[in-house]
């Protein structure tokens, strides 16, 4: 047996158990999501929904890209504006480079599409640009995102409580799970805005209560400054604020018309608006709670099979959507893990040390003499 930490004097070795654990865990994930996804495609018919494919015809996949690109392109351009805001100006390939190689690690881990932002920070972050303002402006970006999207599901949501289709506990489901996702989300913009700091003092508490623990003080200072940027860009910086959360909105509106464009452009099956809205929300709640395999493999499949079945959509027509829009969605990805092996990968383990070794608030050891904001600056005035 391998010996467990002791928390109390602040030893925390490398478990080497719990490491074996966690990868088998997510071998049998992977696997389980394999089985899932092969069960889905037998019942639907490979033929039928390569069939469904081909009638996508050239007008329906030019919708269906189109919706793709200009999502990634919006969502792009809400970074930007906030990097902008503290005057961080990176060139549209690194940006793009990082939301894909960010994307990559998000959608292959089991994470509901988290994970990845860690990569995206340290690819866009570069020498004399503290990665604790990178990290806060992806902070924001993500609870703007959440905010959009829990904007369109509760419509969704609304339109779920009148559909006869849908049984009373999947409703109790829905309901409660937006209502939390709608609590939780506001709850985190609230304390940006008002500079709550409550994870800086969670780990103040934590070190505290283990004062041998030092990585818990280094963690609630870093973590500190990315909540005082986070509220430095909600607060006092609200135009842009304002204008990503609009990119923001846009970039959602593009993934809630993803079954007109394919449905609609490209068999001439146009959905209604309550339509459109309930596969979003519950769509959603799909994605965000039940996202346990490798890239939603299988999860993803049968749980938008099932909600398009809800509205009217065929087995075999439904896989084939969400089998198209997979397709789109691993080429991104693909790009994403090319960028990062044309970067190195190595790099982002230099960039880390760095980060770990520099002096407070800064990105690099080059850093710790930089001058104030209020001295000359090539980033300017904040």
């Amino acid at each position: 047996m391998f010996p467990l930490p002791d928390w109390r004097l602040g030893h925390f070795p490398d478990n080497f158990e719990w490491k074996m654990q966690r990868k088998l865990l997510s071998a049998l994930f992977g696997f389980l999501g394999f089985i899932l996804f092969a069960f889905v495609l037998y019942r639907a018919g490979p033929m039928e929904v390569l069939g469904e494919i081909r009638k996508l015809g050239l007008e329906g996949a030019a919708g269906v890209l189109g919706s793709v690109i200009a999502a990634l392109f919006f969502w792009g351009l809400s970074w930007k504006v906030l990097l902008s805001s503290l005057g961080i100006r990176p060139g549209w390939s690194r940006l793009f480079g990082a939301l894909a190689s960010g994307f990559a690690v998000s959608y292959l881990t089991p994470s509901a599409y988290l994970g990845g932002e860690p990569v995206r920070v340290i690819l866009v972050g570069k020498e004399g640009v503290p990665l604790t303002e990178v990290t806060a402006t992806v902070v924001v970006e993500r609870i703007l995102g959440a905010m959009s999207t829990v904007l369109f599901a509760s419509m969704g949501g609304f339109f779920a409580i009148g559909s006869p289709s849908i049984s009373p506990f999947t409703k109790k489901v829905l309901l409660v799970s937006l209502g939390g996702l709608l609590v939780l989300v506001l709850f985190a913009f609230w304390s940006f805005v008002r500079n709550y700091r409550l994870i800086s003092r969670g780990f103040s508490a934590l070190f505290s209560r283990f004062p041998r623990a030092k990585f818990l003080q280094r963690a609630s200072e870093k973590v500190g400054e990315v909540e005082e940027t986070a509220h430095k860009v909600l607060s006092r910086r609200p135009l842009h604020a304002l204008l990503a959360f609009l990119f923001q909105s846009l970039a959602v509106f593009c993934n809630y018309m993803r079954p007109q464009m394919f449905f609609g452009l490209g068999q001439k099956t146009w959905l209604t608006f309550p339509q459109l809205s309930l596969y979003f929300s519950l769509n959603a709640v799909v994605s965000t709670f039940f996202w346990i395999t490798p890239a939603g493999l299988g999860i993803a499949e049968g749980g938008r099979v099932a909600i398009l079945g809800i509205i009217g959509i065929t087995p075999e027509r439904a896989l084939a959507f969400a089998l198209t829009f997979r397709f789109l969605e691993l080429v991104f990805v693909g790009i994403g893990i090319g960028y990062l092996v044309h970067r190195g990968v190595g790099f982002l383990g230099r960039r880390s040390v760095r980060s770990r070794t520099s002096p407070l608030g800064t990105g690099s050891p080059k850093e710790g003499t930089r001058k104030s904001p209020q001295g000359p600056s090539k980033r300017g005035q904040q």
